[in-house]
Parts: structure tokens; C-alpha cells; sequence
């Protein structure tokens, strides 16, 4: 898995750029608030990456810092919300007003959102409103003191890192979770891992 990349920006399109590292060219998906701080090309650049996999191809998704990488991976818990979805609903609104807009279940903001719509903003704001209203995430992706939803995020993050989908493993990840409420993230990850290979 690639996690994070640094190199020479050769070229920048919106939703787009390629990446030169040591005469390998990366080509990564954008958001916009990452295209729009760009530096220029020919310049140095490092982004933290998200792999997926879609259609049977590797697809990386590149971010100038964490908070919008982690925001990424949080849409991506909610069922119904794929890396396109993700990655546009982030594009049309930066993470600080998206993290307010979910802490608040401001369905209405929600649902004027290109692509989503009255029935996924209703499931954001359930999914994601408490973990927003209760900061269980610090910015930097760091599990904040006694938050079982950041937990709970770290454990999807390190699922997804795994090459799993966050929405395909969030049912697991609570019965481990409520199984095992004082158990280390690593030994909910075996646990998780015991559970997908026996289902």
C-alpha cells in the first residue's frame, strides 16, 4: 500500500495529477481543495494517498494534508457512498463546513450537495453526526481520549489500508467493538480480520 508520496509535480489537471517520483510518474485523483493549493509544476510536492481498488484497477487518491484524507475515509464508512461520491462531496465543500454541517445534521445543507441528495443526507447526518458533535477525531486523525467513534474510524482506516471496504466491514468492526469494548485497536483488527475470513 502506498501511504503518502513525495516528488516533482509534472502535471496538474483538475481532479487530477501526475507525480514524479524517481522517474515514475504516479497518477493520482484530487480533490479540489488539494488541486486548488497545489504548487506549481516542476515544483516539489509531497500528498498523503488513499489506495482503492476499482475495476480491477489501483486507484490512488492524493491529499495535501490529513484532515481532508481523513474526512475522505469517513464518507467512505457510510453505506451508499463510494471514492467518486467521496471525493466530490469533499471537492464542494472544505472538511471544517462539512464537519460543522454533520455535528449540526444539517440534512437540508446536506442534501444540496451535487450527487447526494434527501435519503444519503439523512444516513450521513445518523452515520457521522455524533462522531462530529462529539470531535471523537482530532485533525490529525488521532483517536481523541476515551472516543470509541474515533476508534472506531482507526479501525476502518487501518481495514481500508488492508484492501477492504470501509462499508463492507463497518458491521464487523461495531460487533468486535461491542464484543471487546477494551480491547487494543491491534487485537479489533485480528479480530475483525478473524470475522471477514469466516464469514
Amino acid at each position: 500500500m502506498i501511504a503518502r508520496i513525495a516528488g516533482t509535480l509534472i502535471e496538474k489537471v483538475p481532479g487530477q495529477v501526475i507525480v514524479d517520483v524517481a522517474g515514475v510518474g504516479y497518477c493520482l485523483l484530487v480533490a479540489l481543495g488539494t488541486y486548488n493549493r497545489l504548487p506549481a509544476v516542476e515544483k516539489p510536492v509531497q500528498l498523503w494517498v488513499t489506495t482503492r481498488i476499482r475495476d480491477d484497477q489501483l486507484v490512488l487518491y492524493g491529499f495535501l494534508d490529513r484532515e481532508e484524507q481523513q474526512m475522505f475515509l469517513r464518507l467512505l464508512s457510510v453505506s451508499g457512498v463510494g471514492a467518486k461520491l467521496a471525493l466530490n462531496i469533499i471537492s464542494r465543500v472544505e472538511s471544517p463546513q462539512l464537519e460543522q454541517l454533520l455535528a449540526n445534521r444539517d440534512v437540508a445543507m446536506l442534501a444540496k450537495i451535487p450527487g447526494v441528495g434527501k435519503k444519503l443526507s439523512q444516513r450521513l447526518a445518523l452515520e457521522l453526526g455524533e462522531e462530529m458533535a462529539k470531535g471523537a477525531v482530532s485533525l490529525s486523525g488521532q483517536v481523541a481520549a476515551g472516543g470509541s467513534g474515533g476508534r472506531r474510524q482507526e479501525l476502518l482506516a487501518a481495514m481500508e489500508a488492508l484492501g477492504y471496504r470501509p462499508a463492507d466491514c463497518l458491521g464487523v468492526v461495531n460487533a468486535a467493538m461491542t464484543d471487546n469494548p477494551e480491547g487494543t485497536v491491534e487485537e479489533l483488527i485480528r479480530q475483525v480480520l478473524r470475522s471477514m475470513h469466516h464469514e
